[in-house]
C-alpha cells in the first residue's frame, strides 16, 4: 500500500514491511510512480471479539469478577465490527487508485475474492470489511467447506509431522523465556493485575501463575497442539486485557488497572508464547501449507481476481510468518504482534521495465486507534523493507521449499 500524504482525525494504521530484520526506508521512496500494484492477495485477522473462553474457566484466572461482554464467547463485537469497517472504508481510495476497486459502483465478481473462516468473528470481519470496500453492494463472503482445510486443517495435514521434534522446539522456545527480565516482569503485573489462579482441578487455591507447571503434548488421534499451565494463561489474560482496551476506548483495561503502558509491558509476552507456539517451523508447515499455498497460487496466476482478501485468525498468520522466516516490529508494540484487525499483505508489483516483483507489507492498528471513541477513520501507512523483494519465480520456489514435506 502505498502512503497517504495526511492523517485524519490525528489517527493512522501502522504497516510495516515483513522481514527477519526490518530497517525502514523513508516512506517517499517507497515506490515509483511508474510502478504499477497488480494484484493483491490480503490475510487478515478479525477485529476485536470476546474472550473465547467458558465464564468458570475465566472465573478460576482473576480474583474479582470479570466485565460482561455485549457478545457470546468468541464473537465479533458491534464495537470491532465499527473498527473494522472505518479502517478499510479508509483503505478504499488507496485501492482505487490502482484500480483494484472501482472508484465508484460495485466492482464485477471476477475482479474481487472475499473468503473468510466458518466463524461468527471472522464472517462478520468480512462483513464489515465488504462494507466499507463495497458500500451498498450486498456483497457477502465467501464459505463452505472447501475452505475450511485453509484456516483449519484436518488431521492428514499433520501426517508428516515429527510430534517429538517439534515438542522438543517448542518446549526449548518457552525454556528461553524463564530467565527474560522483560517476561518475568510482565508475568508478574498480570499476577498482580488478575490475581491468578484458582484452579479446582488441582485441589488447591490462589496457585500463583509462575507456579503452574507448563505441560505440552501432541494428540496422537489428530495430531492437533495443546498446552497448559503458566503460559498459555497468562498469554491469554494479556490478549484478554488488550480486546478489553478495543472493546470499552473510555476505560483501562484489566479492572483499570491496565493503560497502554501496562499493555505495552504484558502484550509483548503474549506475542513471545504465541510465536514460540505457531512460528514453529514444524507446526506452522503443518496447520498453514495449504493456506500459503492458496495465497501463492492466487497471487500469480494472470486468472486471479485483481483484489483476493481472506479473513482467518492470528494462528494463520503466525504460521505463514514462521514458514516465510518473515517477522514485524510494530513502533510501540514489537516484533510480531498481531492486533485485531491486523493483516498482512502480498502485493505482485509490475516495474516500469516491465519486471515484476513479489512484495509482502504487514499493516495493523495502533494502541490509539483501538481505543479512539468514536471508530476513528484509520489510515494506512507504509514502510518500505529493507529485505529483497522476491521475483515471481523465487516466491513461488520459495512457497514449495516452506511447505515440502
Amino acid at each position: 500500500m502505498k502512503p497517504f500524504s495526511r492523517y485524519l482525525a490525528n489517527m493512522l494504521i501502522v504497516a510495516i514491511s515483513c522481514t527477519a530484520t526490518i530497517h525502514a526506508t523513508p516512506v517517499a521512496e517507497t515506490h515509483k510512480p511508474q510502478e504499477q500494484l497488480i494484484r493483491s492477495v490480503i490475510l487478515s485477522r478479525h477485529g476485536v471479539r470476546s474472550p473465547t473462553q467458558a465464564p468458570e474457566k475465566l472465573a478460576a484466572w482473576a480474583d474479582k469478577p470479570w466485565p460482561a461482554w455485549p457478545v457470546a464467547p468468541g464473537e465479533l463485537t458491534p464495537r470491532g465490527y465499527e473498527l473494522v469497517l472505518a479502517q478499510w472504508r479508509a483503505l478504499k481510495p488507496e485501492l482505487s487508485k490502482y484500480a483494484l476497486l472501482p472508484e465508484n459502483g460495485c466492482p464485477a465478481p471476477e475482479h474481487y475474492s472475499l473468503i473468510a473462516d466458518k466463524d461468527q468473528r471472522t464472517v462478520r470481519t468480512a462483513m464489515a470489511i465488504s462494507e466499507g470496500l463495497f458500500p451498498n453492494c450486498g456483497i457477502e463472503p465467501e464459505q463452505g467447506s472447501r475452505y475450511n482445510r485453509l484456516f483449519h486443517p484436518d488431521a492428514t495435514a499433520y501426517k508428516h509431522l515429527d510430534r517429538q521434534a517439534a515438542l522438543e522446539e517448542v518446549r526449548d522456545r518457552l525454556q528461553a523465556l524463564e530467565n527474560d527480565p522483560a517476561i518475568t516482569s510482565a508475568l508478574d503485573r498480570i499476577q498482580e493485575i488478575t490475581g491468578c489462579c484458582s484452579i479446582p482441578s488441582q485441589q488447591r487455591q490462589n496457585i500463583p501463575l509462575e507456579k503452574l507447571a507448563t505441560m505440552i503434548s501432541i494428540n496422537t488421534a489428530n495430531a492437533r497442539f495443546a498446552i497448559t499451565g503458566k503460559w498459555p494463561i497468562a498469554s491469554t489474560l494479556a490478549e484478554i486485557m488488550l480486546l478489553e482496551y478495543g472493546q470499552w476506548p473510555g476505560k483501562n483495561a484489566g479492572w483499570g488497572q491496565a493503560d497502554q503502558t501496562v499493555l505495552q509491558e504484558i502484550v509483548p509476552l503474549h506475542d513471545r508464547i504465541f510465536d514460540a507456539i505457531h512460528r514453529t517451523p514444524a507446526l506452522a508447515k503443518a496447520g498453514n501449507s495449504e493456506l500459503l499455498r492458496h495465497i501463492r497460487d492466487t497471487l500469480l496466476s494472470d486468472t486471479s481476481p485483481a483484489l483476493s482478501i481472506l479473513v482467518g485468525h492470528d494462528t494463520n498468520i503466525a504460521g505463514i510468518g514462521g514458514l516465510l522466516d518473515i517477522g514485524w516490529n510494530l513502533p510501540g508494540q514489537g516484533p510480531n504482534s498481531i492486533f485485531p484487525g491486523s493483516f498482512i499483505h502480498f502485493g505482485l508489483w509490475q516495474k516500469a521495465d516491465g519486471s515484476r516483483e513479489v512484495r509482502i507489507d504487514y499493516h495493523a492498528p495502533t494502541y490509539l486507534t483501538l481505543h479512539t471513541e468514536p471508530a476513528p477513520v484509520v489510515l494506512p501507512e507504509y514502510v518500505h523493507a529493507s529485505k529483497p523483494a522476491y521475483t515471481p519465480e523465487v516466491f513461488s520456489q520459495t512457497v514449495d521449499d516452506a511447505c515440502a514435506p
